[in-house]
C-alpha cells in the first residue's frame, strides 16, 4: 500500500513512496450532505417542519416544493448537527417529518 515515509525537520516536507501504482490519481471527496429542518405553513394547520439531507439549502427546499400544493408556504428554518441527523438515520436525499 504505501512505502516508507521520510520527513524533512528542516524543511518540514514529508517525501513518501508508495508501492500501490496509483502514482498520479487524486482521491475524489465525499460530497458533504446536512440536514436542514424545513417548515410547511398552510391555512387552518399546524405546521409540519421536516428534516431533509442534501448538500445545499437550496437543493433541499426544491424537495420539499416538488412535494407542496400551491397554497402551502415552505420555509427553510434551521439545521440539524451531524450527530443528531446520525441519530435519526437520516440518508441523502430522504425527507423526514420530525
Amino acid at each position: 500500500m504505501w512505502g516508507e515515509l521520510r520527513g524533512d525537520r528542516a524543511t518540514g516536507t514529508i517525501t513518501g513512496d508508495r508501492s500501490d501504482g496509483d502514482r498520479g490519481r487524486l482521491a475524489t471527496k465525499r460530497k458533504k450532505h446536512t440536514a436542514y429542518l424545513i417548515a410547511v405553513y398552510q391555512k387552518r394547520e399546524t405546521v409540519r417542519v421536516y428534516a431533509v439531507m442534501d448538500q445545499t439549502a437550496e437543493l433541499a427546499r426544491a424537495q420539499v416544493d416538488a412535494l407542496a400544493t400551491g397554497a402551502m408556504r415552505v420555509e427553510i428554518v434551521g439545521a440539524l448537527s451531524r450527530n443528531l441527523a446520525r441519530q435519526l438515520a437520516l440518508t441523502p436525499g430522504q425527507m423526514l417529518l420530525v
